[in-house]
């Protein structure tokens, strides 16, 4: 097959094709930051609330069933949705950039971290949402500093701050920190990318 000869404008052309795909294609993961900030802000402030109850009603030993149960219900509605958004995302793309395959891997690569710290922290009897903060905070960091988006920096370094701040107060008012950690780390930065101008 012959090899089409480009002319500079139609090099130039397709070079501002490209970044304005991937402009676009970033503030579609805005959708993902808002998805798993909503879910997860939810699931723990759902989650402060049956402490809540739980503990006016003395019964702390279905704590962890409903505790547990609740994060569940949560994280699995927002990986289906996840997986549906991507899929209709991948099926209108032509073309997927390495950048875009990082940082699809890089999240994926969190996400098992974050089943496999659940583990740890169940056997090692410890809270998670330092832990998890710290985790989150890497990949948001990561994302913002591949995407070249400031507020997803900021909101990734936020959970470094609040990854600290969790160890310093009682088991359920972690949540509280979660909670807000969540909407610094994925809810404002997720507005201000989906909102982003091209």
């Amino acid at each position: 097959m012959d090899k089409k000869i480009l002319t500079p404008e139609e090099s130039f052309d397709l070079i501002n094709k490209a970044i304005s795909n991937f402009k676009m294609n970033y503030k579609e993961s805005g959708k993902s930051f808002l998805l798993w900030g909503w879910m997860i802000c939810l699931a723990c402030f759902s989650h402060f609330i049956i402490f809540k109850i739980l503990q006016s009603k003395e019964a702390y030993e279905h704590m962890g069933l409903f505790s547990l149960g609740n994060w569940i219900v949560f994280m699995l509605t927002a990986l289906i949705i996840q997986l549906f958004m991507q899929r209709k995302i991948n099926k209108d793309k032509k073309v997927i950039s390495h950048v875009e395959k990082y940082i699809n891997n890089l999240w994926w690569v969190i996400a098992a971290s974050t089943v496999v710290a659940t583990f740890l922290c169940i056997k090692l009897e410890i809270i998670p949402p330092p832990l998890f903060l710290l985790i989150g905070g890497i990949a948001t960091t990561i994302t913002g500093l591949v995407i070249k988006f400031k507020p997803v920096i900021f909101g990734g370094l936020s959970f470094f701050l609040f990854s600290i701040a969790s160890t310093l107060v009682s088991n359920e008012n972690t949540l509280i920190i979660v909670g807000v950690a969540v909407i610094c780390g994925y809810l404002i930065p997720g507005y201000l990318l989906k909102s982003a101008k091209e």
